[in-house]
């Protein structure tokens, strides 16, 4: 019997934690209900665009469907969206402003477009192409002391997201922001705290999975709070990201506190996500499918269809929820002033009207108009950067590409916005185990 729409779920973490990406019934709705009312008993309601056409039809249209409306993440009822800092207990007893967005990407335009232009310098790609030596060399020193893990572990293997996929990120973040070095592995647990992930080794007795991640945010808050006062005291001729953006006006005044401790906590979030969950989902995608990998491993010119493959596969953001100010007809379905809409861009990444056989890894793929990094106003600020990062990673493991296995069942990340592997436990096969000293 075929589920009917209203019982569909791509709302509720756990099933994206239990069962990965809900293609089924993104599927469904694309065929029978592109622009569908989706409401259940543990979410409020929201319009569900799963269509290519339709989801670049919301991200064009910014002044109808904004950012400031409050909703920007599928959250369950009783787990608020990401708080404005100026209502909890960080930020109350500092007197911040409770209005003030926790961050940019919960501004529209002109104030979102002034607040990105601070940083925006930081990620072009004249920018990462001068990084690139470096990224390269950063990136063969992390494989090489994988792959020594590796070895050393037989197999039992090495989880890929922590031993290597998170390493780049984790380092490029710490160097563009001009974090001292020795906190860089603080960075990857309050990393993982962010998107509500905390290894049982950083719990406190007790303590619940949410609630160490809350108190590691307010740690990480801490910290930044003092890396900002060290800029202003100090930071005025250094000209590093963080000087720069404490000295530097947007629309004529300084950032205060508030706006420069929740602009590092979106900069340091994005920065470790994507790229961590686009690489090891792209290895995964690779080893599952041998054909393609040893046609990139024959062709290594691929590399950069490949790396687009690998985006429009992964699709490590789930989804964003905007806020409709006036009526508008979507697809021939009229969205009402003060709705919700969510766009899916996964699903708009397997859409058969835009891609040829669109669940078929293909390293070859030309054209690839994938959404994943959104579009229009609010394209991610780091994609340079993702790309960049990406190209320096795989080039460093395609020698020993062919050597990798799974030994184990991978774990999702539990979430509906940032999506990708909590856990991928790699090891190298037996023979390659035995070639190697």
């Amino acid at each position: 019997m075929t589920t009917p729409l209203e019982q569909l779920d791509i709302h509720h973490p756990d099933t994206y934690a239990a069962h990965g990406y809900p293609w089924a019934a993104w599927d469904r709705l694309r065929r029978e209900a592109p622009v569908f009312w989706y409401e259940r008993e543990d979410i409020e309601p929201f319009w569900a665009v799963t269509r290519h056409a339709d989801v670049m039809t919301v991200s064009q249209h910014p002044k109808v469907f904004i950012n400031g409306g409050g909703r920007l993440r599928m959250t369950l009822k009783g787990h608020p969206e990401l708080s404005y800092a100026g209502r909890d207990d960080f930020g109350l007893p500092r007197g911040w402003d409770p209005d003030e967005p926790p961050d940019m990407v919960f501004m529209d335009d002109p104030r979102h477009r002034h607040m990105r232009r601070l940083t925006s310098w930081a990620y072009t790609q004249g920018a990462m192409r001068a990084m690139a030596p470096h990224f390269a060399a950063l990136a063969q020193r992390f494989t090489a002391a994988y792959v020594d893990a590796l070895q050393r572990a037989g197999d039992t293997g090495v989880d890929f997201v922590h031993g290597l996929a998170a390493q780049l990120p984790l380092t490029a973040v710490g160097e563009i922001l001009g974090l001292a070095r020795e906190d860089w592995d603080r960075l990857l647990v309050w990393g993982d705290a962010l998107i509500g992930e905390v290894a049982p080794t950083h719990r406190r007795p007790g303590e619940s999975r949410g609630r160490a991640a809350y108190r590691l945010l307010y740690e990480l808050r801490c910290y930044l709070e003092e890396v900002i006062a060290e800029a202003r005291a100090h930071g005025r001729q250094r000209g590093g990201l963080i000087d720069r953006m404490v000295h530097t006006p947007v629309d004529g005044r300084l950032l205060d506190n508030q706006q420069l401790n929740g602009y590092l906590l979106l900069l340091i979030a994005a920065g470790n996500d994507t790229t961590r969950n686009a690489f090891s989902g792209g290895v995964a995608a690779l080893i599952e499918h041998p054909a393609q990998r040893d046609r990139l491993l024959a062709d290594p010119t691929l590399l950069p269809l490949a790396i687009e493959e690998i985006l429009r596969w992964t699709s490590p953001i789930g989804s964003f929820l905007r806020t409709a100010v006036a009526d508008f007809v979507l697809a021939g379905t009229r969205i009402r002033a003060g709705d919700t809409v969510a766009i899916f861009y996964p699903s708009a990444n397997r859409d058969e009207r835009v891609f040829s056989e669109p669940y078929r890894f293909d390293i070859t793929r030309s054209p690839n108009p994938h959404l994943t990094f959104g579009f229009g106003t609010h394209f991610c600020l780091g994609t340079n950067l993702a790309r960049a990062e990406l190209k320096a990673s795989l080039t460093a493991l395609l020698p020993c590409l062919a050597d990798l296995e799974l030994c184990g069942e991978p774990t999702r990340i539990r979430q509906t916005h940032v999506l990708g592997y909590a856990h991928l436990p790699l090891r190298l096969s037996a023979r390659a185990r035995r070639r190697r000293p």
